[in-house]
């Protein structure tokens, strides 16, 4: 239920797969010299993605107020140049700010304590259905909210999880 071990992590299990599980076994340099650049590339992947999504938006802020301080300073001059920058700074140049995004540390964290409440309620709701009577219904009811909850969960990680052959390790 819980995506452990996270993006880093599988990042970091690919890394290791492709130095224990395939470098060893090529024999020609110029593979080897591919595989080492696969995992430099991951490496590089690991460490921008924290950060990314923080300087994609404060440069998306920061282009909305370039637009705007452009047609400022282009104020009263002529030309077809000149208009379609202020066009722009009148479109593109007045998008909100988008908020930068929680630490993903924390973001995961909740996620991790959410996801671990949902898992032991399944037990808990077990023992109700086992019960039986109206508390079994009513069990019956619960558990259904979180099958409704997982199974887009499951569609949208099949979609994006997917790798062609099945996954890394497995035959």
């Amino acid at each position: 239920m819980n995506s452990n071990p996270g993006i880093d992590g599988i990042l970091e299990g690919v890394i290791i797969a492709i130095g224990n599980e395939l470098m060893p076994y090529l024999s020609n340099e110029k593979a080897q010299a591919t595989a080492a650049m696969m995992q430099s590339l991951l490496q590089g992947v690991r460490q921008m993605a924290p950060a990314y999504d923080t300087c994609l938006i404060e440069e998306h802020n920061d282009m909305t107020a370039t637009l705007r301080k452009m047609a400022e300073a282009l104020r009263g001059v002529p030309g077809q140049e000149a208009d379609h920058i202020r066009e722009q700074a009148a479109t593109l140049g007045q998008l909100p700010d988008l908020p930068i995004p929680p630490e993903r540390a924390k973001v995961e964290s909740a996620h991790l304590e959410l996801g671990r409440a949902l898992e032991a309620s399944i037990s808990e709701l077990d023992v109700l259905q086992r019960a039986g009577g109206s508390d079994s219904t009513a069990a019956d009811a619960a558990l259904n909210a979180i099958r409704s909850h997982l199974a887009p969960r499951y569609l949208r990680d099949f979609q994006l999880m997917s790798v062609a052959g099945g996954m890394l390790g497995r035959g």
